[in-house]
């Protein structure tokens, strides 16, 4: 019997499919490149907002399977757009990051939450809004399943040489990090760089200081060998918090001196303020507003004597380079301004509205 032909329809097709399917659909096209919307970031986040709004209409498995497909997205969008556009991308994706946790956490089918960090880590190209996951990853998942995840992905990248290898290990260190495992942390860095650079060494002491392992700080901290420039300085900081937590007080301030004289920055000089007496840290002060501020309005200096309340120190800083202040980007001054009014300094914070 001549079976009876069956004609298909693209409309009908269209009709019958879910609304997951389509919004897959729509951001598979971002990932694969083939989008018209990339080349115009206004169309692109126009485009991503009306996908994330229809995510929030779904429900369950369906709602989490697209909030990770929409967070793979987020490698897209370091686009050259305006300074406003780019904070409304990195709005966007915070506000689907906290939906997934959020949705993760009362997931009751624990395996597929677990698959799904896997496959954002393994899919990782090192963009913020997926770093976000990991480094929330304790807020979602257990111990152990977070264990679970971070040898699982290990298992799948073993010998493939897979071109994104670098941020994928960065993505277990950043969830080994939530967990707050220094010796899993070291068992990473280690794997990710065989050689171990002294930037490994200091990172993973720091994750024992951290965690307040003072002796295994100390341990990895002394294997690092002539370090130089920026791993000096990160060398240096985190031997005078160790030395501070073991209670060598005068070891620790000859050591911050050294790191502030090498290094002269503001958190540095704060750090010093802190724990040198009122006669040094006033010699400091002046030495650095003469020697290293310069004549323009340094906004990491204001914030540290804002955080000191420094108020009459500022105000004379500040007196001295009044023509200066309108050189600031405009965002700095009104955050500079939000601080001075959080703390009842409103004549100080007029000075970076006034302009």
């Amino acid at each position: 019997m001549k079976k009876k032909k069956i004609w298909q329809s693209s409309s009908l097709n269209e009709s019958n499919r879910s609304a997951s399917d389509k919004i897959r659909d729509t951001l598979l096209s971002v990932l694969h490149g083939k989008n018209s919307a990339l080349s115009e970031p206004d169309k692109l986040f126009d485009l991503l907002v009306s996908e994330f709004e229809k995510i929030e209409n779904l429900n369950g498995r369906e709602e989490l399977e697209m909030l990770a497909w929409f967070l793979n997205c987020s490698a897209f969008c370091d686009v050259e757009c305006s300074e406003d556009l780019a904070e409304d991308f990195e709005n966007l994706f915070s506000d689907a990051v906290a939906l997934f946790t959020e949705k993760a956490k009362s997931f009751d089918d624990r395996e597929y939450v677990v698959n799904l960090l896997h496959d954002l880590i393994v899919n990782s190209i090192g963009e913020e809004a997926r770093e976000e996951v990991f480094l929330s990853a304790k807020e979602f998942l257990s111990e152990e399943e977070m264990r679970r995840v971070i040898d699982d992905v290990l298992n799948s990248i073993r010998g493939r040489g897979l071109e994104n290898e670098d941020e994928i290990f960065a993505g277990l260190l950043d969830v080994a990090d939530s967990l707050g495992d220094p010796s899993l942390y070291e068992k990473i860095s280690l794997l990710r760089d065989p050689d171990v650079s002294n930037h490994t060494k200091i990172e993973v002491a720091n994750a024992y200081y951290v965690a307040g392992d003072v002796a295994n700080a100390n341990r990895v901290l002394n294997e690092v060998e002539n370090p130089k420039n920026e791993d000096e300085e990160e060398f240096l900081d985190l031997k005078v918090g160790i030395l501070f937590r073991e209670e060598k007080k005068d070891e620790a301030l000859k050591l911050a001196e050294e790191l502030y004289e090498k290094f002269p920055k503001a958190f540095h000089l704060m750090s010093l303020c802190n724990v040198v007496s009122k006669s040094r840290r006033e010699e400091l002060l002046n030495a650095h507003e003469n020697f290293r501020s310069g004549e323009n309005v340094d906004a990491d200096y204001v914030n540290m004597l804002i955080t000191l309340q420094e108020f009459d120190r500022l105000e004379n800083y500040l007196g001295k380079r009044q023509k200066q202040i309108h050189q600031l980007d405009a965002e700095i001054r009104e955050g500079l301004a939000e601080r001075l009014i959080s703390v009842n300094q409103k004549a100080l914070a007029k000075k970076f509205r006034s302009i």
